[in-house]
């Protein structure tokens, strides 16, 4: 059952909202992802552009492949373009969903940045993710569940309580959905990933015992079935095959160690996964070639 629902914390005063602004291309020159604060979540659009919730600054932020800065909009509060600590992004076609996590409530946009629907009945909600069929699912973290919407938001089941049980959840944070339709819940807390079938029956659960609440791991899977975790304890990237072994990179193509890593995004159609490093505020970025993981 759900709790009491969490608003925006008063720690802060509220900022003026900054409108969506998104530009046709980026200014040459300069450090790619700059600007950031602790950012959390990302997601890749149909023209390979980068969205990331921008935490520390409350805001979507949008940049193109390269780290070039596109835009955004946001600003402490909770109006139409408010955010308070985002922690979660997703992406279906001309869709933008955001975790507009410490205002308790999911949003739906355009790309453009119109704001087409919004939901509460959540508790700081830290993941979502967008599934081929249209469904959206979110990590509904204060009230150890997770909750399926239609495309429009609208709600179509939850799923879960506090505990350890198949469809049980301790601190559920990243989420993301198989191109089959099946569901991968970063539970935390329970130090393992469970996998749900696109009906959100349970199907298995993946260890991962550097996991525990107070860290926030987040998920995708790719064409092939591969999961690929974030571990911010372990400032490490952990790549499963679809049997479950495990692999663990420390490095990015660049050779730069990952710096408590969080959010992940895939680029399937140029290969590419980004993961977004909220212990500096940069995001790394790997060629996916098909072969193992460096250690």
């Amino acid at each position: 059952q759900a709790q009491a629902q969490a608003q925006a914390q008063p720690s802060a005063s509220d900022e003026p909202e900054e409108t969506p602004a998104i530009r046709e291309s980026a200014a040459e020159g300069g450090t790619p992802f700059l600007g950031m604060k602790e950012p959390r979540d990302a997601a890749v659009d149909d023209q390979g552009r980068v969205w990331i919730a921008d935490f520390g600054k409350n805001r979507v932020r949008v940049f193109d492949h390269n780290g070039g800065s596109l835009g955004g909009w946001g600003g402490r509060g909770g109006g139409t373009y408010g955010l308070n600590q985002p922690c979660g992004v997703a992406v279906q076609g001309a869709n933008l969903y955001v975790a507009d996590t410490w205002n308790g409530r999911v949003e739906l946009f355009t790309l453009a940045g119109e704001r087409k629907a919004t939901v509460g009945e959540v508790y700081g909600p830290r993941g979502v993710a967008a599934a081929p069929d249209g469904s959206v699912w979110v990590s509904d973290t204060g009230n150890k569940r997770i909750v399926q919407y239609d495309a429009s938001l609208k709600l179509v089941r939850t799923i879960g309580r506090l505990g350890s049980a198949p469809l049980e959840f301790s601190e559920p944070v990243g989420i993301a959905v198989g191109p089959k339709g099946s569901v991968y819940v970063a539970d935390a807390g329970n130090h393992r990933i469970q996998i749900l079938s696109a009906q959100g029956q349970f199907v298995r659960e993946l260890p991962v015992p550097s996991w525990s609440s107070g860290h926030e791991p987040h998920l995708e899977v790719d064409g092939k079935g591969v999961i690929y975790a974030t571990d911010p304890i372990g400032n490490a990237l952990l790549e499963f095959d679809p049997s479950g072994a495990a692999r663990r990179r420390t490095t990015d193509d660049a050779g730069k160690t990952f710096e408590k890593p969080s959010g992940i995004a895939l680029d399937s159609r140029r290969g590419v996964l980004y993961v977004v490093n909220s212990g500096n505020n940069t995001v790394s970025r790997l060629a996916l070639t098909g072969q193992p993981a460096r250690r």
